[in-house]
């Protein structure tokens, strides 16, 4: 193995143990086990970071993976100690494991380690595992971890050192970014490798959430396991939303979703201690990492509390006193969150124009065609099944309300991608008007209904071959819609990935060199002043240089966070040889360098901003590296020294 193979490899390593021990220690603690333990630990981690990530700075501790091991003990004993202060008899516990057979164990850790297998095999043929992901929003995600992993500042508000020093509540929720920022710290990896390593990872995170909580609701190996499996094939998600953005903690929250769900099925049909805990952390979690993901899973939710409360025919006290203790437990340990996304300012609204028709938007939906422009005919056919299983396999109605959250963000979907009415754009707002990521959550119904479908096709053949055991018929019909689908559609997949991983626009590896070089020139403490559209911003994320924009605004919705002072230099730097304010401005912010590349973050070759055209001509500025696509600057010293 190679030395680059082998960092990858132990990148990958760290990775899981950081995502997975510290909500496993938990989760043990609140006396969660089996499956349900496997796919709440990332959650759970993550909801750690939610309580301490904005508390560790308030009390002057610096994050990193001694903070989060710290937090998570912490966690775990006050989890640990509740539980035996409120300890049910055990003749009152409801009985709540699945009790299969070993070998339905291990069809489901099959299903998920191929599914895992699929999704990390599309990232390495993608990016190496080390390749920039290219656009807009991938900038400030690497900028975020570097931040982060450099200063072992985790507080969400200390953020706005990337782009938003102009705000007065300023407040990104970074949980994602705390925990591949914590991994960065452990190995010192380059940030594109943690990032590419993370989100890989992310295909095998969601198999393992969803298919554990069709388990939990109908407790059927074989749906499960089948859930597992199909959860890599559809490129609505998570591949076209490590592209679309690319939208990073989106895709790690949406992901991480159905984790939570199964804990509050498990929260309210064992209510301990332990699980309203677990069930309370694992929503702050949620939040943490992107609260438009708490928004999307209260739909759901709600959904599923009127199933089961339709089927018992009334509103169970217990049911709704156990709500509340779960809203009161996350609300409470989960202030800073709570208190920061209802108070925070910062972020640019943002209108989509439809470019739709509700009859192309629904096909794209029902296809999964919008990205590719071809459909899944397979994973097309496998839902038609499903519509019929609902009528012919026990069990799986109790899956209706997941069905319908799916439909409804289908609704959504076709309403944004079709319609620009101010009553659509009001009800789409928490997901930022986005038809890509209505279009993603979505999705999760589609692979449920997959499933059911799959599991539908070797229910019959079981019948037609009654001598074969059921779960050899469902492991062949598996198999057979592998070769249908050339691995699960791991081609079309890889395809879609490698949208977001050339070499540019944003920023090419002759870009990077010269990154790298300014490394050499720029002093400790210093800024450099940027093109924010140029992909320069990633000079802070991959050679440690801190720029003046770390990432592209956009105007005129982020003037004010960029602040006065800022927007200035954008628009006036080239005036440094006669305007007083830009020179003060240089002097206060110790700007020495200035950094132009060839880059687009959009990829059009529109030129350059307004203040950082005609650098050759300013006698302030003295040419120090040049290669064929990027350019640095050095500031003279009269204008340093004033």
């Amino acid at each position: 193995m190679s030395g680059a193979a082998s960092a990858v490899a132990l990148t990958a390593a760290v990775y899981l143990l950081v995502v997975i021990v510290p909500g496993l220690v938990i989760g043990l603690a609140s006396g969660i086990r089996g499956w349900l333990l496997a796919a709440a630990a990332p959650v759970l981690t993550y909801g750690v970071i939610g309580i301490f990530g904005p508390l560790a700075p308030m009390i002057g501790v610096r994050w990193n993976a001694l903070t989060l091991l710290t937090a998570s003990v912490l966690c775990a004993v006050a989890a640990h100690g509740v539980r035996r202060l409120f300890r049910m008899p055990d003749a009152a516990r409801p009985r709540v494991t699945l009790d299969w057979p070993r070998p339905r164990h291990w069809m489901m850790a099959g299903a998920v380690a191929i599914a895992t297998g699929v999704g990390l095999l599309a990232m390495l043929r993608a990016s190496g595992f080390t390749a920039i992901p290219q656009w807009w929003d991938a900038e400030f995600h690497a900028n975020a971890v570097r931040f982060i992993a450099d200063t072992g500042d985790s507080s969400p508000a200390a953020l706005a050192a990337i782009n938003s020093t102009g705000s007065s509540s300023f407040f990104y929720p970074n949980a994602y970014h705390v925990l591949d920022a914590t991994v960065a710290q452990i190995g010192g990896w380059p940030i594109p490798q943690v990032l590419d390593v993370s989100n890989g990872f992310q295909v095998g995170l969601f198999s393992l959430s969803i298919s554990v909580l069709v388990a939990e609701i109908t407790k059927r190996p074989g749906l499960a396991a089948a859930t597992a499996l199909l959860a890599c094939a559809f490129t609505q998600f998570p591949y076209d939303t490590l592209t679309w953005g690319p939208l990073f903690p989106f895709t790690a929250g949406v992901a991480l979703s159905p984790a939570f769900l199964a804990l509050l099925s498990r929260v309210l049909t064992s209510p301990t201690s332990g699980t309203i805990i677990a069930t309370a952390l694992a929503g702050i979690g949620l939040t943490a990492v992107h609260p438009s993901i708490t928004v999307a899973a209260a739909i759901p939710a709600a959904l599923f509390l009127a199933q089961r409360w339709i089927r018992a025919r009334k509103v169970p006290a217990a049911d709704l006193r156990t709500l509340l203790l779960v809203a009161v437990v996350g609300g409470v340990a989960g202030v800073f969150q709570v208190l920061g996304v209802l108070t925070a300012t910062g972020g640019a609204a943002v209108t989509w124009t439809p470019g739709l028709n509700v009859p192309d938007a629904a096909a794209q939906f029902v296809t999964g065609s919008r990205s590719t422009g071809l459909p899944a005919v397979w994973l097309i056919a496998l839902c038609v099944a499903g519509l019929v299983g609902l009528f012919l396999l026990g069990g799986v109605t109790k899956l209706i309300w997941w069905l319908l959250g799916g439909a409804v963000f289908g609704v959504l979907f076709v309403l944004d991608a079709t319609s620009a009415a101010p009553w659509v754009q009001a009800i789409t707002r928490p997901w930022w008007n986005d038809s890509w990521r209505l279009y993603a959550i979505g999705a999760m119904g589609l692979v449920v209904l997959a499933a059911v479908g799959l599991v539908t096709v070797a229910d019959l053949l079981s019948r037609l071959v009654p001598r074969l055991p059921s779960a050899v018929v469902l492991a062949v019909v598996a198999l057979l819609v592998i070769i249908a689908t050339k691995g699960l559609y791991l081609n079309r997949n890889t395809q879609r990935l490698a949208v977001a991983f050339p070499d540019g626009p944003v920023v090419t590896h002759t870009e990077q060199a010269a990154m790298l070089e300014l490394a050499k020139l720029a002093p400790a403490g210093s800024m450099v002043m940027n093109d924010p559209y140029d992909g320069s911003p990633w000079m802070w994320a991959l050679a440690g240089v801190h720029p003046v924009f770390g990432h592209a605004p956009i105007f005129p919705n982020d003037a004010e966070a960029v602040g006065p002072q800022r927007l200035h230099l954008f628009q006036s730097f080239n005036r440094l040889d006669t305007d007083p304010a830009v020179r003060a401005s240089v002097r206060e912010l110790h700007i020495r360098y200035v950094f132009l590349s060839d880059g687009s973050i959009t990829g059009s070759t529109a030129g350059h901003s307004p203040g950082l055209t005609g650098l050759d001509q300013v006698k302030g500025l003295r040419l120090v590296f040049r290669n064929s696509q990027a350019e640095i600057y050095q500031v003279t010293s009269q204008i340093v020294d004033g």
